[in-house]
């Protein structure tokens, strides 16, 4: 079983009380991932490291990435926390030097950089403020988001997401999530966020004219 906590692509997250039931009533023959790529977003994330370290858990394993918080996506990093045993099963079809040394030495480093992570988590909720109170504005149906992006409901997603890469400014479809009226924003620092929404309010406004004069 597979959870992605805050999720991909909704940015919702699952109440504390519902993870910890989940993982208490999951069978022991079940192997339970949780994908907590985001996790580093949150003010007070559910810490399930103690579950494997003391070996509670031995069918739990928690997925972690560098490519998020700690903007080194170009790396292709990540990483499993898990049961030794469960491990070593996976070393027997890990692909030899498959992480190189440059690749641990970067890895290393953004574990011991808290100004960053402090930074980019005040940065995200800055942003995700930003965006939240513009939709209201623009009576925009949204999703609230825990991780680093939103969902906005702008009724032909793939349409709008043309239009706004014709005007430099790169979102996601959700078509293929079966969300074909919305896409996904990233957050960026303040002059990219005022940059999406203009370029949005744009799309959106030559839609309506379009419309009128249809």
């Amino acid at each position: 079983m597979f959870v992605a906590n805050p999720n991909n692509p909704t940015g919702t997250l699952a109440p504390r009380g519902d993870v910890i039931r989940l993982i208490n009533e999951l069978p022991s023959s079940v192997l339970l991932v949780m994908d907590e790529a985001y996790l580093d977003f949150l003010d007070d994330p559910i810490d399930l490291l103690p579950l494997v370290r003391l070996g509670f858990k031995p069918n739990l394993i928690l997925m972690r990435t560098f490519s998020k918080i700690y903007g080194l996506a170009g790396l292709r990093l990540g990483y499993g926390i898990g049961h030794p045993e469960f491990v070593a099963a996976l070393e027997k079809v890990r692909q030899p030097f498959n992480i190189n040394s440059l690749i641990q030495a970067g890895a290393l480093a953004a574990l011991f950089d808290n100004e960053h992570l402090r930074r980019t988590r005040q940065n995200n909720a800055q942003g995700l403020s930003f965006f939240v109170r513009e939709f209201r504005q623009m009576n925009l149906e949204y999703v609230p988001s825990a991780a680093n992006f939103i969902l906005v409901k702008v009724g032909d997603g793939q349409a709008v997401f043309e239009q706004l890469q014709k005007r430099g400014v790169i979102t996601r479809p959700m078509g293929g999530y079966s969300l074909p009226q919305w896409i996904r924003i990233s957050i960026g620092v303040p002059g990219e966020n005022s940059r999406c929404m203009a370029a949005l309010k744009d799309v959106l406004n030559a839609q309506v004219m379009a419309r009128r004069a249809a």
